[in-house]
């Protein structure tokens, strides 16, 4: 038996994250040497033993070295970039959460107006019903005759005497 431990899937898998996590600083062109100065023991004689690995150091500092390229014939951004970006990225946001909900939106948006249309409506119906009992009170009580067969309180006289004198009067 030997003292080494394998190398299995999981020791390249945390190889390959230990080199991603190295910092982007440092000198523009490294080699792969220089970047396994800066990682832990295990992860350099893991690297010395698996090929594989070894590979994808080569390709990661070539990978490095073509951005560093591509990085410097690009223009610096201003500082308003990061503000227009951000503004952009907040508007698609909102417009495919309003494609995704977009008849709640529309509720939440027509809600005040109908509850300030309610209460406005409230207001001026209460007015009339106030002002209609107002009228009713100052027109005075209203004596109405019974409407049943049998009659438990008096009815109003009706002046018979009246309208005879008139009807009389009119016909001479």
């Amino acid at each position: 038996m030997s003292d080494r431990p394998k190398d299995t899937k999981e020791n390249c898998e945390w190889f390959l994250n230990e080199l991603e996590e190295l910092p982007a600083e440092g000198p523009k062109w490294t080699t792969p040497q220089e970047l396994l100065t800066r990682m832990p023991e295990a992860a350099r004689e893991h690297a010395a033993r698996c090929a594989n690995c070894e590979a994808a150091l080569q390709d990661f500092v070539d990978t490095r070295r073509a951005l560093e390229e591509m990085r410097a014939g690009l223009p610096e951004a201003g500082p308003w970039f990061t503000g227009r970006v951000m503004a952009a990225i907040v508007a698609q946001e909102e417009e495919i959460e309003e494609k995704k909900n977009g008849v709640w939106i529309s509720v939440r948006r027509l809600a005040p107006r109908l509850v300030a249309f309610a209460a406005v409506l409230l207001v001026l119906g209460g007015t009339w019903a106030l002002e209609l009992r107002r009228a009713d009170q100052a027109r005075g009580p209203e004596v109405r005759p019974a409407e049943s067969l049998f009659e438990t309180a008096p009815s109003t006289p009706v002046n018979d005497d009246l309208i005879a004198s008139r009807y009389e009067e009119q016909g001479r």
